[in-house]
């Protein structure tokens, strides 16, 4: 399970958060070895051509975000990074008034039975309270001092499809920015939509000013990652 730390982008944060469900017949999948890991990893991650109108930025997974993560993984009883054979992430793609940002992340790990302990981890209720906790000590560092922000965090209907289980929460923040004697409040939305197949946990992460993004977009990306998953998986 990873979390990814809040960056400031014009009025925008984000967040990419590895929600994970239970495959329909694991007893189909192959196993994935250690020294396959890295490249199965790579193959289903989003790529800039799956979103053209986008600009790729790069989305290294500093020591700063594994420090979050870590910390999340505890508070939710997960499994912790370092068990993994492989934890990738994709670059970031941002949209030209930086009002959309899309990115990707793949964790393969030693066992199915791993990923459903993940799974029964993030389904427990106390999983939205460390999310919301997490979240709200990443906002306070990363804020402008004169900005405030409040946040709200819930599930949401997932809408992969073809799997048995599957993942999804909605992160909903407003910061409210001084603009002279008033403030404007810009509402942000983060949807971590995500799933398991076999050995692999797989999710993305839409982040989206004003409006949430649509379920039908969703659906369209989350059945790209799960086809890419089937072929390099089997």
């Amino acid at each position: 399970m990873a979390i990814r730390p809040w960056t400031r982008r014009a009025a925008a944060v984000g967040l990419a958060l590895v929600m994970i469900g239970v495959p329909a017949a694991l007893a189909a999948i192959r196993t994935i070895t250690r020294a396959d890991a890295l490249a199965v990893a790579n193959a289903i991650s989003l790529r800039h051509g799956d979103l053209p109108t986008l600009k790729p930025e790069p989305n290294p997974n500093t020591a700063q975000d594994q420090r979050a993560t870590a910390a999340l993984t505890k508070c939710v009883g997960g499994v912790p990074d370092s068990e993994a054979f492989a934890n990738t992430q994709s670059d970031n793609f941002v949209s030209a008034d930086q009002a959309i940002t899309i990115s990707s992340s793949t964790a393969i790990l030693p066992t199915a039975a791993l990923v459903a302990k993940d799974f029964a981890a993030l389904a427990r209720p106390q999983a939205l309270t460390c999310v919301l906790d997490q979240l709200g000590a990443s906002l306070r560092a990363s804020l402008p001092k004169a900005d405030r922000a409040t946040s709200t965090v819930a599930r949401i209907p997932s809408v992969v499809p073809g799997v048995a289980e599957s993942a999804a929460i909605r992160l909903e923040i407003v910061v409210a920015v001084p603009k002279g004697t008033s403030t404007v409040k810009v509402p942000i939305y983060s949807d971590v939509i995500g799933f398991a197949y076999g050995q692999a946990e797989i999710s993305m992460n839409i982040q989206q000013t004003v409006d949430p993004p649509t379920a039908s977009f969703e659906r369209q990306l989350a059945a790209l990652l799960l086809t890419r998953a089937r072929a390099a998986i089997g």
